[in-house]
């Protein structure tokens, strides 16, 4: 196996019409990690993240973990260490103090049964896939998730985005968020990276409402400090314990999770032609969704 990372050469795991990178329990069964993840014995507390690929979970995790402790302190473990799918025994999120912040790329219909037949809190975040498709181009090229991904050109990246084919990483975009929007209720709150990244303040706080959390505007304000880019990655080489996600997700050589954060970032890689052709697909597959995505 190349050492660069540890799904690197081994192919993506195809199940229930998604493809899904080789994270070890799913290359054990992928199936019963799935239905284990259903059949989660979820607590009242419990919030979920949920996101498609690239879309900013690692960011919104660190904001949530802050607001329900109501510090500006880094949760040393990580992320990774509370992401279902990739978890080496799922049995570990049982023995976790509350609240927990559980997470996950898992297209809705494969969430916890209880927490949804609870209304437990959910928090969906939502990015530009435009952006979304130029992130995963260079995540995958990094870390070779996906069997090949390293050698495909970004045309690839954006026919794949727009493509109805079967075994599209975790289902693909539009199918992946029009469940999503499909399911709106009191208990699922949208994030919209765009606005995150615009209004910290307005969009934290909404975030912190949703979660019933007390808070003050200072608070508020250092959280928003805390968790900018530049200090997320500084977080992430010195302070965060990254072994867990290190060996099951990304490889032991891989980057900082955290890129620069960039809105917009689509223009500088999408050609005309690209742009137009997606714009069009976009209006297609998303016609009568009563939802906005930032693109500008």
């Amino acid at each position: 196996m190349d050492s660069k990372t540890t799904t690197n050469s081994l192919p993506e795991v195809l199940f229930d019409g998604m493809a899904i990178p080789p994270f070890p329990p799913l290359r054990v069964s992928v199936r019963q990690r799935f239905e284990d993840i259903r059949g989660l014995c979820t607590r009242p507390d419990d919030v979920i993240i949920t996101t498609y690929l690239k879309s900013g979970s690692h960011w919104v995790w660190e904001i949530i973990c802050m607001l329900l402790q109501g510090t500006t302190s880094f949760v040393k473990e990580g992320k990774g260490s509370q992401f279902l799918e990739a978890l080496d025994d799922l049995n570990l999120i049982n023995k976790m103090t509350s609240p927990r912040t559980l997470n996950t790329h898992l297209p809705y219909r494969w969430l916890p049964r209880k927490h949804l037949e609870n209304d437990g809190k959910i928090v969906h975040v939502v990015r530009n896939p435009k952006d979304v498709a130029v992130s995963m181009f260079f995540h995958f090229k990094e870390t070779g998730e996906f069997v090949g991904s390293e050698m495909l050109d970004f045309d690839d990246r954006v026919n794949g985005m727009l493509s109805n084919a079967p075994n599209q990483p975790y289902g693909g975009w539009f199918t992946y968020e029009k469940d999503f929007m499909k399911r709106s209720k009191s208990n699922i709150h949208f994030v919209h990276f765009e606005r995150l990244k615009r209004y910290p303040l307005e969009e934290i706080k909404r975030l912190a409402d949703f979660l019933r959390v007390s808070y003050s505007d200072q608070l508020i304000f250092h959280i928003a400090e805390k968790c900018n880019f530049t200090s997320l990655k500084e977080a992430d080489d010195t302070t965060k314990d990254t072994t867990m996600c290190k060996k099951n997700v990304h490889g032991p050589n891989s980057k900082s999770i955290f890129l620069d954060g960039t809105i917009e970032n689509w223009k500088e890689y999408f050609t005309v032609s690209q742009s137009e052709r997606f714009d069009d697909y976009f209006c297609e597959q998303m016609q009568g969704c009563d939802f906005k995505i930032e693109f500008e």
